[in-house]
Parts: structure tokens; C-alpha cells; sequence
């Protein structure tokens, strides 16, 4: 079935970010649908517009009708031959799935996103594509089982899939700093994985829960397992405050981590780094500083601090001279042992010097989305991550991938990409 071209991810989220009011664009949809004309994409769509204003459970509703009739859908697509990248993703909330929008929004792919369906056996071969990527997101609750069954997909595809390692990668919290614990200058919050009922009848009785001890006691860090962006993250103080965090959620299963004091030393700022690693190098995405610990890039309101913005743009600037030098062991180890063509981490520096890692994962966002005025040394850098990325993909293409180009006096010249080391 011919994959449906839709908007995509990337560019709705462009026009919610700079302040277009979608809802014209939502309604045109919605009449789209009435005319059965590009019906899955305008579902694919409504899903997205839906989850940017807030209403997630309707924009998952909407993803489901979509993919009850079809799997594959494009974006990126132009009027001149293009390489296809067939892109594995795994249904669910808009952010559960490496960014790959984002990342090739201006390269010469064409994007084929492609939800398998392993409940039944899909009746259509896959889309014609040069490479493919998987984009699920390795610490979900249905990892495993995802990655099991398209390794039985693609075996016979003859194309390669980048960033699908041919063992299980484990970057859930509780298992990287076990993955880790005899690598010097890096360190990783000890963190547990706690069921509800257990942290419940713990309560029940007048000893502290096991998990809380083998963690240092408290203060401690709570979340619900799968949640990111510090949605349901809190800081526990004592036993009471325990009780009343189960009071307020709902989920089944908690990660309970050791508290880190990442106050810088020289002004009691916290600062947290977005790293992003392609082919095993390293490149700033950004820095968030604030004087919470609970912090995150959204929550940090660099926008209202030149002095933030300029300690942004020194660190970004100079990544490669101090950050990444100061570290060069610590990365080499997370390149190697992680194993995948792309993840990031976010992370943070201890008073000691340790390189703390909060967080690993091949689905973090990484866009260009910011002020040009306010953050104008932000956007070479996301360029040189956009353009490293296109790069790794041409660099796994079997063979030379030609896209012919209309030339200044008419004619038609060949853009050549060739595969490199």
C-alpha cells in the first residue's frame, strides 16, 4: 500500500511552537475526513494537533483510526527522485519515538514512517526504501517484544536498518548503573524499580521500604516508570511525603532514585546537558541552568536570561575544547557500551567533576525551533547534529544515492552522495 503523505510531527509542531493557531487547520482536516480524501494522514494529523494542545487521549484515538487501515505514511516527499529511509516506529504518544522529523526536515529523504502491526501478519510488503532506521524507543515498557519481532521483519529485507543493534540495549534507569558501575569519571543516580503494592504495604508497617535504604534513604527521587520531562517527578523528604506522592498518582510502578546534589560549587546553580551522539561522536544540544534542581529545558525560562543564553553559548561554543575533552573516557564508554548509531543522554557534572547521567535514550528531541534573535548561536550547532545524522544514513546506503536537481539554466544536474568510512 502506497505510504499517504501527511504534514508530519515536525512541522505542525514548528507552526504550535512559533504560535500558529491550529485549529483552522484542524477543522480543514476534519473536513478532509468528510470527503474521504487522504484519510489516514488527516487522522495521522489530527493526532498530532490534538496532543500539542493538551488532548492526548483524543490524539491517540485518532492515530488509532489511522493505522486500523494503514501503516505507512510520508513526509519530506518532493517532485524529484529522493533515497527513501523506511523508519520503524511504534505506536503510541507523539514523543515516544527518535525525532526523526526534526532531524532530516531539510535533508534529501524522503521519511517513510512505518508502524508494524505484529499482532496479525501484515498482508503488504514493506515500502520501497534505500535504508531504514528504528525509530521505538528502547526504554518503553514493550521494548523487547517491539525489537523481537522486526528483527524477524527485516531479516530478509537486504537492506540495512541503522540504529536496531543485533543484542537488546538496556537503557532503563534502574539498569544503566548497573551496566556502568566500574566506569571512572561517570556516575548514575542508583535507582530501583518499585510496584505500587510494595511501596503501599511498606507503608503499612513501621520500617522504612527496602528500595529507599539501598538508595541512601532519603531524600530520594520518585517517578513513574516510562514517564520523562519530569512529568510526575518529586523529591521525597521523608516517609510522609512518601504517603501522600501515592495519594496524588495512579501508575503501577515507580523508579526510585538517589538524590544528586548538582549544585554547581562556584554560584549553586544547577546546569543539565543535552548530549546527542552520532557514530560515536558527541554534540551539544543544549544547556538548561537554573537554581531548582528540577530542572529541564523548558522549565529553565532561558529565554529571560541574556546571562544564561551567553553561559549556554560558551558551553556550546567551546563543547569540543573542555566538555567533551573533560569526558572523552566517560563518552567512549557510553558510545561503546550503549551500541546504537544514535541516542542522547542528559546529564550533568558533579562537584567532584563525575559526568552524572540522569538519562539515555534513542527518542530525546532535538530541534531548531529556538529564537534566532535570542539564541542565535543555537542553530549551527542543531545543523552540524541534522547535518552528522544525514551523513550516518548516506554512510549505510548499499550504494551511491543520486538525486537529480533542476539546474540554474534549466537542465538537470545530479546531486551524488557517496557512501563514506
Amino acid at each position: 500500500m502506497e505510504p499517504q503523505v501527511r504534514i508530519g510531527l515536525a512541522n505542525l509542531t514548528k507552526m504550535a511552537f512559533e504560535g500558529t493557531d491550529l485549529n483552522p487547520l484542524r477543522s480543514q482536516l476534519l473536513s478532509q475526513c468528510n470527503q474521504n480524501k487522504d484519510i489516514e494522514g488527516a487522522f495521522m494529523d489530527l493526532s498530532v494537533i490534538d496532543q500539542l494542545s493538551g488532548h492526548g487521549e483524543r490524539g491517540l484515538a485518532w492515530q488509532a483510526k489511522a493505522l486500523e487501515k494503514r501503516r505507512a505514511f510520508s513526509t519530506n516527499r518532493r517532485k524529484v527522485a529522493q533515497p527513501k529511509l523506511l523508519v520503524f516506529a511504534d505506536a503510541g504518544p507523539m514523543g515516544d519515538n527518535t525525532p526523526i522529523e526534526f532531524l532530516l526536515q531539510n535533508s534529501d529523504f524522503e521519511i517513510i514512517t512505518y508502524y508494524p502491526n505484529f499482532q496479525v501478519k501484515d498482508p503488504y510488503p514493506l515500502p520501497p526504501h534505500d535504508i531504514a532506521f528504528c525509530a521505538a524507543s528502547l526504554d518503553s515498557s514493550n521494548a523487547d517484544v517491539f525489537f523481537e519481532n522486526l528483527r524477524n521483519l527485516t531479516e530478509t529485507t537486504g537492506t540495512k536498518t541503522v540504529n536496531f543493534p543485533d543484542t537488546p540495549v538496556a537503557l532503563e534507569r534502574d539498569k544503566l548503573p548497573v551496566a556502568f558501575s566500574n566506569i571512572g569519571g561517570l556516575r548514575f543516580p542508583q535507582t530501583c524499580r518499585v510496584p505500587r503494592l510494595q511501596l503501599e504495604e511498606t507503608l503499612d508497617v513501621s520500617t522504612d521500604i527496602d528500595s529507599i535504604d539501598t538508595i541512601g534513604g532519603y531524600p530520594c527521587l520518585i517517578r513513574p516508570c516510562g514517564s520523562h520531562a519530569g512529568r510526575g517527578l518529586k523529591k521525597l523528604n521523608t516517609r510522609d511525603c512518601l504517603k501522600s506522592y501515592l495519594l496524588e498518582r495512579e501508575e503501577s510502578e515507580f523508579f526510585i532514585s538517589e538524590f544528586i546534589n548538582y549544585a554547581s560549587p562556584q554560584d549553586g546553580n544547577f546546569r543539565k546537558y543535552r548530549i546527542i551522539f552520532i557514530d560515536g561522536h558527541a554534540f551539544p544540544c543544549h544547556m538548561a541552568i537554573s537554581d531548582q534542581w528540577d530542572l529541564w529545558y523548558l522549565n529553565a525560562n532561558m529565554h529571560a536570561s541574556e546571562s544564561k543564553r551567553k553561559n549556554e553559548a560558551d558551553f556550546m561554543d567551546t563543547f569540543d575544547l573542555h566538555f567533551a575533552k573533560r569526558h572523552h573516557h566517560a563518552f567512549d564508554a557510553l558510545s561503546t557500551k550503549i551500541g546504537l548509531d544514535y541516542f542522547g543522554i542528559d546529564c550533568a557534572e558533579d562537584a567532584e567533576g563525575n559526568l552524572i547521567i540522569f538519562e539515555a535514550d534513542n527518542a530525546l528531541i532535538v530541534h531548531d525551533m529556538d529564537c534566532e534573535i535570542l539564541f542565535p548561536y543555537k542553530k549551527r550547532h542543531m545543523q552540524n547534529i541534522f547535518e552528522a545524522f544525514e551523513n550516518m544514513l548516506l554512510g549505510h546506503c548499499p550504494r551511491p544515492v543520486r538525486q537529480p536537481q533542476l539546474s540554474t539554466d534549466g537542465g538537470l544536474n545530479v546531486r551524488l552522495h557517496r557512501s563514506h568510512a
